[in-house]
């Protein structure tokens, strides 16, 4: 069939108006290729009409899935050659030779690298029900190989204590990115490709936040407005990061825990890294294998906390429970998809079989 130059022309229009809208209706960042920490081959494309959507190949070079045990789910970030960073409630119950950690891939359970584990470091002061503490450290059994294009290391916070103790830090309304391959919603499937998605932390002192929050010392929420966006079964551990002014990636939370997913009531609960930055000094020892040393990426911010009006801790008004799926004698782990999604309590170890 003959295109009439006049229809022609009308077709070019339409294509060209589409592309138009479709990059306005996204975010690009682009990172500082020359630092040593937070920043990957490919450029981070986010949309911001959608709950989740597919990670695009390259762009989150530090992320790990991690294969516990007969075959459940956790992230985690990688902090420097020897060390990826995820979650206490991810480790509780086993030990060394239950990991198995795939780096260098946005496909679950695969990677260009892949470790087992020589040593597990949870917080000795971790609370299973509370989830305060939710931090833990894994040493590989080899160092990864940090020349291979497809991995990099994530950016640690390097916040003064003064600035910690002035307030929250991300301070509330700071858009921060998530990324895992937990569950696409509360009774959804697994997904085979690492999604992303946006959403904005909010203070302790919210009504969304109150219900989950215990310690907004080692703990902080986020969420969007309207509830359509959330980390579920499956993220938990993985990271939560912040773009900073040096265009760098800083991991500023661990994916922790929650009450479902993306209900609009509840915000999701994660872990401050930037709490924990001694600790995580003090376990590795500064430096990794080659003499690298971890959190050394120059961000320093003294202006984005936001001061509470109390310093009392609310009190928690409803339990996180473990009722979703097979219960293992492992216990509960918080997997905490990002998607839109409905109903149920989640949080139960989850064997690929459920999936």
């Amino acid at each position: 069939m003959k295109i009439l130059p006049n229809t022609y022309m009308l077709q070019v229009l339409i294509f060209t108006l589409l592309s138009i809208a479709r990059q306005s209706s996204q975010t690009v960042y682009t990172c500082n290729k020359n630092v040593s920490c937070g920043c990957s081959t490919s450029s981070v494309s986010i949309s911001r009409i959608v709950g989740g959507e597919n990670a695009s190949s390259g762009a989150w070079s530090w992320a790990v899935s991690i294969r516990i045990g007969t075959g459940s789910l956790c992230g985690g970030s990688i902090i420097s050659s020897s060390w990826v960073i995820t979650a206490a409630h991810c480790v509780e119950y086993f030990t060394e030779s239950d990991f198995i950690v795939y780096a260098g891939s946005n496909a679950r359970w695969s990677g260009s690298q892949n470790r087992t584990v020589s040593k597990v470091i949870p917080h000795a002061n971790f609370n299973p029900s509370t989830y305060e503490y939710d931090i833990a450290l894994l040493q590989l059994s080899s160092p990864l190989n940090m020349s291979d294009p497809a991995l990099s290391k994530i950016c640690l916070p390097n916040v003064t204590q003064a600035t910690l103790s002035a307030g929250e830090w991300p301070s509330s309304g700071t858009s921060v990115v998530t990324i895992g391959w937990g569950r696409l919603s509360e009774i959804g499937s697994l997904p085979s490709t690492l999604q992303q998605v946006t959403l904005q932390t909010v203070s302790y002192q919210t009504s969304t936040c109150l219900p989950v929050m215990v310690n907004w010392h080692v703990q902080f929420c986020a969420t969007v407005i309207n509830g359509t966006k959330d980390t579920c079964q499956g993220d938990s551990g993985g990271p939560m990061m912040m773009f900073s002014s040096s265009n760098q990636w800083i991991l500023v939370g661990l994916t922790s825990s929650g009450i479902g997913c993306a209900r609009p009531q509840y915000a999701g609960l994660y872990t401050r890294v930037a709490a924990f930055q001694d600790w995580i000094n003090s376990k590795t020892n500064s430096t990794n294998s080659n003499g690298t040393s971890l959190g050394s990426n120059n961000y320093n911010d003294t202006n984005t906390t936001t001061k509470p009006t109390t310093t009392t801790t609310p009190t928690t008004t409803i339990k996180l429970t473990t009722t979703l799926g097979p219960i293992t004698l492992h216990a509960s782990i918080v997997a905490a998809s990002i998607r839109n999604v409905l109903i149920v309590v989640f949080f139960s170890l989850l064997p690929v079989s459920f999936y």
